[in-house]
């Protein structure tokens, strides 16, 4: 069986097109925030672009929660979206943080709609056997559990929701 991807903590710091890297352990989240440099090429979901120079993405790692939540700007600190990677819970080994990534996403916009990301890949290593039984059930229950979420406006959660970037961050890029 292939081994799978992980996303994990601190994976955004040694991207060369970042120009800022930032990372925060609060009480039950751990935070990371990356700016993209002057240079960055475009990056897009769907017809958002989500990567481009100066925008920033937050990433957070709920230490009580199954995926990670992403959560994106544009260089004017506008809100584009969320992204969240379907994966096997996290796991903590210090002070970092992975996951095994199952092929499968949701976006989500400001103003809810939601499409969910992969569902071809995903079908194809569901089938071929490239993800084991339980992953595939793992994921399917999380995408259920997601979109009802969603659906009652109880995803993301308040935390992630809320955050925003301070103004006086902008002057000082």
């Amino acid at each position: 069986m292939p081994v799978l991807p992980q996303i994990s903590s601190g994976e955004w710091q040694n991207h060369p097109q970042l120009v800022d890297y930032r990372s925060q352990l609060l009480d039950k989240i751990f935070v990371e925030r990356a700016t993209w440099r002057g240079t960055a090429p475009p990056q897009r979901v769907g017809e958002t672009v989500i990567r481009a120079p100066g925008y920033i993405w937050v990433r957070f790692w709920l230490l009580e929660g199954e995926e990670p939540v992403e959560k994106y700007f544009d260089a004017e600190r506008r809100l584009l979206g969320f992204y969240v990677p379907i994966c096997m819970p996290v796991q903590r080994r210090g002070d970092s943080f992975f996951a095994t990534l199952l092929n499968l996403g949701l976006w989500l916009l400001p103003d809810g709609r939601m499409t969910v990301l992969g569902e071809a890949e995903f079908e194809r290593a569901a089938t071929t056997g490239d993800l084991a039984p339980i992953e595939v059930e793992h994921a399917e229950f999380r995408i259920r559990a997601l979109t009802l979420e969603i659906s009652q406006k109880r995803f993301p959660p308040g935390i992630v929701r809320t955050f925003g970037l301070a103004e006086d961050e902008a002057e000082g890029r």
